[in-house]
């Protein structure tokens, strides 16, 4: 039925309400116009006999009474009903008529007619009467009932007013709202129960580059293509809410487009009865969050992934599974690149690291993981890879990160140190795997740089004692756990002690009394062996100077690092422990390696004239081992050479051994230096060389390194 039909009722029903009331009220005020009809012939009729009365005179006339007869017939054909006034007029008109001289009868005549008009008045002051009342009661019926009406007659406009006004509100808002959805970016889709597309907003042509019309009666898959599938399958399902949506479409120029929004059910919506799918292109905003998602998952200089991804990937790798899965780690550092940068400058160091991370990238398996850490250290996760194959895959990335690099007309040759790492999944963490394969890179670079060193757990454990032992020496520098030994030196042909040799112990709590091999290494890899070195100094003079006084008061020698003689300041350290010792600068005697001299010739020349000129002996210890050179032996303020035990072993045994002490001996005289045999053990030993003229002698033919209380009772015997 037409929306307009209860309306045309209404107003219908109104008209015909309208008209039946009307005569209805017609009908009623006809009534009572004619209510008083039969009343006006009742006084027309009372009127004639009273005016037939009148005149008629007594005795009354034979055609006086017939007159009267005739009046009062004719009152009662009126159908009257008046009751004993008129039984009484129509009596006394009998008894006139039967006696017309009869006086009474016609004053009885007379006075019924007189009391039936009387009854006539009051009976119509009562129809008057009841005429204004139904008057009066039609009024009030007509005025209340046409005010009720028109009450709802106003009601019923201002609703119907209300209503149009609010069908103007609605009607506006739509006309609004598809305006909007006109010029929306967005992409609304009204898709039907059956799958077809009823409405495509105009955005079409925006976002897709499309003109929507063809998409409308098709489907949603024509729309969207196969990115519609998931879609449908969510709208097949009935699911009500609201659901996040996603579909990749091509634009009409061919770009790939991401779109995002919701698909909302509305079938129980009865103005919609559909679902709506709403997108929105997120392109630009994807790709700017994949490229923040980038940078934070990748080191900015060489694209390679950053240490957080790289951690992540390696957690993941490292989990737990059903069948372990062997994971490795390559943790590679570059050789003295610190070089690079301080010679040439950050930005050829970038250079150098980018060309290293793409030879990295190139050499690695698609799915492994490569990661600059940081600086110059880059990390690979290899799966799938065992102790061996990660071993393989190390050495070519050496060979290929170690190919010549140009850069600004400068070829740099760049190596590196590799620490390789394996374990099953499930059976270490992250932390525990990286770091060993860093351990590991340590080793090769132990090992002489440019190698591939395995992690192993005997010799992490090692190295942990090492480092627990590095600590332990740290404090027992500092906390009166060192002590000094001495070995004599002495004079092969008198036989006298004329020196010792001060030998650090150390007395360490719970191991015992340590030999210098146990702890000397270790202090050499690091900077302890300068406040060793040190201690050793102060402790040597503070006892050559118990030795006494006079000529033929023992030398005391005390073995000098590198590092302690090429540190600033080591000549005045020595002129100041001296003068605290209160020991004569000729007594005392510092030995050096011939490996020290190569390290800083200059340097060392340096040093060693400024401490030979406070009166310090200087001797070049284990002499024959190194890399020996007249030229140094000629330029440096040498006093003693210290032949090497090694030689000294063989020369009763082995001629080549005896020539080559032969030619230290006659070379040492020639340069007026003092001769030290080292390593005496026998006196066949001792015997060849006192025979070739060799001044001292020192070994254990004489003594072991003893306390300094030993070492004074020996001089006292």
């Amino acid at each position: 039925m037409p929306a307009s039909s209860p309306t045309r009722l209404r107003t219908t029903a109104t008209v015909l309400g309208t008209l039946l009331v009307v005569l209805v009220e017609m009908a009623l005020l006809t009534g009572v116009w004619h209510l008083g009809d039969g009343l006006e012939r009742e006084r027309e009729a009372t009127a004639a006999v009273r005016g037939t009365l009148a005149a008629t005179s007594s005795p009354a006339m034979p055609a006086d009474v017939a007159a009267l007869r005739g009046s009062v017939d004719a009152l009662v054909a009126t159908g009257t009903d008046r009751g004993r006034p008129l039984a009484r007029l129509v009596d006394a008109a009998d008894h006139l008529a039967a006696a017309p001289g009869d006086a009474e009868s016609l004053a009885a005549a007379r006075t019924a007619t007189a009391a039936l008009g009387a009854d006539l008045d009051r009976a119509r002051t009562r129809v008057a009467l009841t005429a204004a009342a139904i008057h009066a009661a039609l009024l009030l019926v007509a005025s209340v009932g046409w005010f009720v009406w028109f009450r709802r007659i106003v009601d019923r406009h201002r609703a119907v007013e209300r209503r149009l006004t609010a069908q103007q509100v609605v009607d506006q808002g739509e006309r609004r709202l598809l305006e909007l959805v006109r010029y929306s970016a967005d992409l609304l889709v009204v898709v039907e129960q059956d799958g077809t597309l009823s409405f495509v907003s105009p955005s079409t042509r925006a976002v897709l580059g499309r003109d929507p019309k063809p998409y409308l009666g098709a489907g949603l898959s024509r729309l969207l293509g196969d990115e519609a599938i998931p879609v449908i399958r969510l709208m097949e399902s009935g699911r009500a809410g609201v659901h996040p949506a996603t579909a990749r479409v091509t634009h009409a120029d061919g770009r790939r487009l991401v779109l995002e929004g919701t698909a909302s059910n509305l079938l129980h919506e009865e103005a919609v009865g559909a679902w709506v799918l709403a997108l929105h292109d997120v392109t630009d905003q994807q790709a700017l969050a994949e490229q923040l998602s980038h940078q934070a998952f990748h080191d900015p200089l060489t694209g390679l992934a950053n240490r957080a991804l790289f951690t992540d990937r390696l957690a993941h790798a490292l989990q737990p599974r059903t069948e372990p899965v062997p994971t490795a780690v390559l943790f590679l550092d570059l050789d003295d690149f610190k070089n690079v940068n301080d010679s040439r400058g950050h930005s050829v160091g970038d250079r150098l690291l980018v060309v290293v991370a793409d030879r990295l990238r190139g050499t690695v398996r698609p799915s492994d993981t490569a990661a600059r850490l940081g600086g110059d250290e880059f990390a690979v996760i290899v799966e799938q890879a065992d102790a061996a194959e990660a071993t393989a895959l190390a050495e070519r990335i050496l060979l290929a990160i170690s190919a010549p690099i140009e850069v600004e007309g400068t070829v740099w040759a760049v190596h590196g140190s590799v620490g390789v790492a394996t374990a099953a999944s499930g059976q270490t963490s992250t932390e525990e795997m990286l770091r060993n394969a860093d351990v590991a890179m340590y080793w090769a670079k132990e090992a002489g740089k440019n190698t591939v060193a395995r992690y192993d757990d005997a010799r992490h454990a090692a190295s942990l004692d090492v480092r627990a032992l590095e600590h332990e020496l740290a404090r027992a520098i500092d906390g009166d756990e060192l002590v000094l030994h001495f070995q004599p030196t002495v004079d092969l042909d008198t036989g006298r002690v004329a020196g010792f040799e001060a030998l650090v112990r150390w007395q360490h709590p719970q191991r015992g009394l340590l030999p210098p091999s146990d702890f000397i290494p270790l202090a050499e890899r690091t900077e302890l062996v300068v406040p060793l070195g040190s201690w050793v100094l102060r402790e040597a003079c503070r006892a050559g100077a118990t030795f006494g006084e006079g000529p033929d008061v023992p030398t005391v020698a005390v073995n000098v690092s590198a590092r302690q003689l090429l540190r600033p300041g080591f000549a005045e350290e020595v002129a100041s422990v001296l003068d605290a010792s209160g020991m004569p600068a000729e007594r005392l005697v510092l030995e050096l390696t011939e490996s020290v001299l190569l390290d800083d010739f200059a340097g060392v020349e340096r040093t060693l004239t400024r401490i030979r000129a406070l009166g310090v002996w200087i001797a070049i210890d284990d002499f024959g081992t190194g890399y020996s050179s007249l030229s140094y032996l000629s330029q440096l303020p040498v006093d003693i050479l210290k032949v090497d035990k090694s030689f000294i072993d063989r020369v009763t045994t082995e001629d080549h051994a005896a020539s080559v002490t032969l030619a230290i001996l006659e070379m040492s005289r020639s340069l007026k230096l003092l001769t030290v045999a080292e390593g005496v053990e026998t006196d066949e030993q001792a015997a060849w060389l006192q025979a070739r003229a060799c001044g001292r002698g020192q070994g254990f033919l004489w003594s072991r390194p003893v306390p300094l209380a030993e070492a004074r009772a020996m001089l006292a015997a």
